[in-house]
């Protein structure tokens, strides 16, 4: 074999390679969709973590919370940028490094940073306070411990603001918590309802938690009373005179609360604090004037002076808005304790006017008074003729005087 011939064919096998590599380089080159695709992948990454970033405050989260959409969309545009730049290659790196991009403020905020949530509400045994449970979840290497803001609003508008400490230093089955303490006085503005409720708001590292306060315990402020005046009946030697029946007392009662449906007493109030006065008349002049009835929290109290006018003391609220005003003088026909007629400072046949006023001061009320007047005629009948002595008495109760 010639030198020539084995030249030839070394060159015949040599350039087939370089035509592999030049073909090569140029579909590397073709792999590329658009150009310069790898920085402006890099560009978009970048600014999707950015976003991502800002998405994490809390309080975007909660106002905008659709926002998230925007780094998600740039991230996959960065995403596919970076692959095409790299000639579609390392497609898992790619795809593991943007995700644990975007995690990070997630994963910082859970290892440094906490969140706070109101759980509870509980209203201290004098009804002049309201704690709060705040527990505390996340922040391995940070905490809620510190001061926090605290507002209250009413109805939607904002009533109360204060800056308060808060210690997250109680632990219990269910993990970490902190308790505030809210002076229902210094925030209360009126009567809570479905449409006016109280919602406080606590915000505190960085964390905030709104929570809307039970509304049982903001129900203060009184809008109507109600009255009534039992007679109480006697018979035989209960009367003088020899009448077959008389009337030989009367019990009072009284309801005090928040307006219900007409012909209903009023829906109870058993954390109001208020005043009460009761007053019997006939023609202006005084037949009973009850002593001045004082509730605090359900609880009523009053002069009973020395058992004339019951125990002088009762429960209110709690099962109903009823008063009863205890006389000295059990009686079960009308279940209650009535006043003797004897004790009256007029006690003549006629028109008899019962007025019952609740009143209260701030910040339960504005010392407006709420009264209510109901009217009873003390009469006598009955006897063989109009001239003769009459046998019977009655209390009933009528229209007007």
């Amino acid at each position: 074999m010639s030198d020539g011939g084995l030249l030839q064919k070394a060159m015949d096998v040599q350039q087939p390679a370089d035509e592999v590599v030049a073909v090569a380089v140029a579909d590397s080159r073709k792999k590329t969709l658009i150009p310069n695709s790898l920085p402006i992948g890099i560009g978009l990454a970048v600014v999707s973590i950015v976003s991502m970033w800002l998405y994490s405050i809390p309080s975007i989260q909660s106002d905008y919370a659709l926002l998230i959409i925007v780094p998600i969309v740039l991230a996959g545009a960065g995403w596919f940028l970076i692959w095409d730049g790299m000639s579609r290659k390392y497609t898992e790196v790619i795809s593991v490094t943007i995700l644990l991009l975007l995690a990070s403020p997630f994963i910082s905020s859970s290892l440094f940073s906490s969140s706070i949530t109101i759980t509870d509400s509980e209203l201290s045994s004098d009804a002049e306070t309201i704690t709060l449970t705040i527990r505390e979840s996340g922040g391995l290497f940070g905490g809620s411990s510190g001061d926090a803001d605290v507002s209250i609003s009413f109805g939607g508008e904002n009533v109360w603001d204060s800056v308060m400490p808060l210690s997250i230093n109680l632990n219990d089955g269910i993990g970490k918590y902190g308790k505030l303490v809210l002076p229902i006085v210094e925030f209360y503005s009126g009567n809570a309802a479905d449409d006016s409720r109280y919602v406080v708001t606590v915000d505190s590292g960085g964390s905030s938690d709104s929570f809307i306060l039970n509304s049982g315990h903001l129900e203060r402020t009184i809008d109507t009373t109600q009255n009534l005046a039992v007679g109480a009946m006697g018979e035989g030697n209960d009367c003088s005179g020899n009448k077959d029946s008389c009337v030989i007392g009367v019990g009072l009662k009284a309801w005090v609360g928040l307006q219900a449906n007409v012909g209903n007493p009023p829906a109870p109030l058993p954390h109001a604090n208020f005043e009460l006065t009761a007053t019997l008349t006939k023609d202006g002049v005084t037949a009973i004037s009850y002593p001045t009835v004082t509730v605090i929290n359900g609880e009523a109290t009053w002069d009973s002076m020395s058992g004339e006018y019951g125990s002088g003391s009762s429960d209110v609220g709690d099962f109903g808005s009823e008063i009863i005003l205890d006389g000295s003088v059990e009686d079960i026909a009308i279940n209650m304790q009535f006043i003797p007629r004897d004790d009256w400072q007029e006690s003549d046949f006629g028109c008899y006017e019962f007025t019952v006023s609740a009143t209260q001061g701030p910040p339960w009320g504005d010392r407006t008074a709420h009264v209510s007047t109901t009217f009873y005629e003390l009469a006598e009948f009955g006897g063989e003729d109009e001239n003769g002595p009459q046998t019977d008495e009655s209390w009933t109760q009528v229209s007007s005087c």
